[in-house]
């Protein structure tokens, strides 16, 4: 039986819970999500989020840091949207119940982060994300005409007359269904699974990029993958993310002799942007043969343990304490700053078709995400993008939209494993042209048996389909990074060292 609404809302992180409770009102909101709703990035988001709304701060400056961080290739007019409404959507969180951390006078608790010029980042402890995720659900829960079905895995999107009209999803039985709606919104999240070492949750294959690419969505700035600096590193662990806000209270990069080491490389030490201090990382790695370690041991153990209760945790069940033991860290894929195309109201090149979050690509992060800025931009463009589909009208999709089917398992000609391990070592931290040729060559012949078997009307099931996401984007971020002969941001080329902005200040996209 097919599903109809007004609005559909394929995610349910910051920016689909913003934009569906910004559409409250306007129509049926439907949101589907393939998990439960806290299993995305959003819950995972732990330093903070950031926003000019400290003494000493201004949204200009915030944006001077964003564009400093994205390495000459943000999109000026993203950057001062974000910037720009970002305090007014925060203090509206707050308004309705976001329980930040707070100082002695009762003000929230501005913490401070790499490549940040001033203390703007306000958190929750280490679990931002899900207090924000928290907020937002309350919220959505009061609203009417809001309806969210989990475990939904949506697995293509139907097109009609060259414009979106819905998507076909996966119920938690396995059968196959259909949701129609004249305005859909991507929201699905990022696409660190791709790699073999990600702090990203297992819900994180690139979907969203995967689905607008297949339908015909412009796709860009795919090259840039931000790889998080310091994921805890110990055999048999999951690469936990250890936040950037350790760093901003004291915490230390040391080597294996216990030196600080980030400033050989770096001039601006423990705190420059993310790009370089994982590259450090991994460089002092290579020169001393040795791992890296986090250092907090000259801050005081009950408040390292008080402010990051989640971390101190999972070092504890690696049998490590975070206040007093040298953590082992190392770099894990984090962020995709590229993603589909859209323009600053979340419209992609596709009618019909919105996106918002981690999914969509306005240009905002540029070359490399400034830290914190991730949740602000779900929040800021959740929030535009719904006055965008409000306006998007057209009746619902009818009965005969066409888009790709599936039930059952043909998922055998991709070893996903193969992918992430091969995306890790040719796509990763440091990239040159043989190696890129490599893994073009090898993902493409897997994408196209794939292509091949969507289009022939074969059958996949759940994990066919993930399969197949991987794929797809396997190959559009090595086929960005063989493109762009140059090192910018979080794209680094051993070949190609240094930053050309005679040749590559440019956005690369694709489209099929």
């Amino acid at each position: 039986m097919d599903l109809h609404a007004d609005f559909l809302i394929i995610g349910s992180g910051i920016a689909a819970l913003r934009a569906a409770a910004e559409l409250s009102g306007a129509g049926d909101v439907l949101i589907l999500t393939k998990a439960e709703p806290e299993e995305g990035n959003t819950g995972y988001a732990q330093g903070g989020i950031a926003a000019a709304i400290g003494a000493g701060d201004s949204p200009e400056l915030h944006a001077l840091d964003t564009i400093a961080a994205g390495d000459g290739l943000c999109d000026e007019e993203a950057v001062r949207v974000l910037v720009g409404d970002g305090p007014r959507y925060v203090r509206e969180l707050i308004a309705w119940g976001a329980q930040f951390d707070q100082d002695a006078n009762g003000e929230p608790a501005l913490a401070i982060e790499g490549a940040h010029s001033a203390r703007r980042v306000l958190h929750a402890r280490d679990a931002t994300g899900r207090e924000i995720g928290r907020t937002l659900w309350a919220r959505a829960s009061m609203l009417p005409g809001i309806t969210v079905q989990s475990h939904a895995r949506v697995v293509d999107l139907l097109l009609e007359d060259g414009a979106c009209s819905g998507a076909r999803f996966l119920d938690a039985s396995g059968a196959e269904r259909t949701a129609r709606a004249p305005a859909v919104l991507l929201a699905t999240g990022g696409a660190g699974q791709v790699y073999r070492e990600t702090t990203n949750p297992a819900v994180a294959t690139g979907d969203g990029i995967a689905m607008g690419y297949r339908a015909g969505a412009v796709v860009a700035d795919l090259e840039f993958v931000q790889f998080h600096p310091t994921a805890l590193k110990v055999a048999g662990q999951p690469r936990f993310l250890l936040s950037e806000a350790l760093r901003g209270e004291g915490a230390k990069l040391i080597n294996a002799a216990g030196e600080a080491f980030v400033s050989r490389y770096e001039s601006a030490g423990d705190l420059a942007s993310r790009d370089r201090v994982a590259r450090a990382i991994a460089r002092e790695e290579e020169r001393s043969g040795q791992p890296v370690y986090l250092s907090l041991q000259e801050l005081d153990p009950a408040y390292v343990h008080a402010r990051f209760p989640l971390i101190s945790e999972a070092c504890r069940r690696a049998g490590l304490d975070l206040a007093r033991d040298p953590i082992p860290v190392g770099p894990a894929a984090h962020y995709v700053m590229g993603g589909v195309l859209t323009d600053l109201d979340g419209r992609t090149s596709l009618a019909g078709l919105f996106a918002a979050g981690e999914v969509a690509c306005t240009g905002v992060h540029g070359a490399n995400r400034l830290a914190s800025n991730s949740l602000l931009e779900g929040l800021v463009f959740g929030a535009r993008v719904a006055g965008a589909m409000k306006g998007a009208g057209g009746a619902r999709g009818a009965e005969g939209a066409k888009g790709a089917k599936g039930a059952e398992g043909a998922e055998g000609a991709v070893d996903v494993e193969a992918i992430r391990d091969l995306m890790w070592r040719d796509v990763g931290l440091f990239r040159e042209r043989a190696s890129l040729h490599r893994a073009v060559a090898t993902v493409e012949g897997m994408w196209r048996e794939v292509e091949a078997h969507i289009a022939a009307g074969g059958a996949l099931d759940a994990e066919g389909w993930r399969a197949a996401n991987l794929v797809t984007v396997a190959r559009l971020i090595a086929r960005a990074a063989e493109r762009r002969e140059e090192s910018r941001g979080a794209h680094y080329r051993d070949d190609y060292p240094q930053r050309d902005d005679i040749h590559w200040k440019r956005r690369l996209t694709d489209v099929r």
